[in-house]
């Protein structure tokens, strides 16, 4: 419930409200009615996630991954600036994001290599991704996400007629100020064949 300046959006709160599960965990070192009110409060503001307790962060791992929960037009609805890359609201100082938008298309392949390696790298920094990825020879939308080093992407609706195909990535994390090599990276994604933009 920490009160941020006008504009700052509370990152925790976000992470509530768009969680497919929510983990509570150290349940042992808190009493009954602290756990209601906990809960009480996380249902509040995410009453569509269930809410699974824990001790020592023990938890079925079918219960949290691959649970195929993402649905962009739940979170569009939610959040209609989900997908915004032009940076009008403010996150805590403490965290920072960079959006990147790719023109064309990107080979899944090269994406899932080059992801792999940047979770490997830098996956304690990225706290969360987001985006979605215009993928060659594909006709829908790849939406994907990630948390730390958990990635998760499906294809979802198709490209309008007309509408631009382009990559939209969204990091969020710490101390991720160095945009040009993340731009750069993604660039190594597009085709082959593919004609530079």
């Amino acid at each position: 419930d920490e009160e941020k300046p006008e504009g700052v959006e509370n990152e925790a709160v976000e992470q509530v409200a768009f969680a497919d599960r929510l983990l509570l965990n150290k349940i042992d070192l808190v009493s009954e009615a602290d756990l209601f009110r906990i809960e009480s409060r996380l249902k509040g503001i995410n009453a569509f996630a269930p809410i699974m307790r824990t001790e020592k962060a023990q938890v079925s791992v079918d219960s949290v991954l691959n649970i195929k929960a993402f649905d962009l037009k739940k979170t569009l609805d939610m959040d209609p600036e989900f997908l915004n890359t032009d940076g009008e609201h403010e996150h805590d100082n403490s965290v920072s994001s960079i959006s990147i938008i790719q023109p064309g298309n990107v080979d899944l392949e090269l994406v899932q290599k080059w992801v792999g390696q940047l979770l490997q790298e830098k996956g304690a920094q990225i706290y969360r991704m987001k985006g979605v990825l215009s993928i060659s020879n594909a006709d829908e939308k790849f939406v994907y996400q990630a948390v730390h080093m958990l990635f998760r992407g499906n294809f979802d609706d198709k490209w309008e007629a007309g509408e631009p195909r382009e990559s939209k990535l969204v990091f969020i994390g710490k101390n991720l100020d160095e945009k040009e090599p993340l731009t750069s990276d993604v660039s190594q994604t597009r085709p082959v064949h593919a004609p530079p933009v």
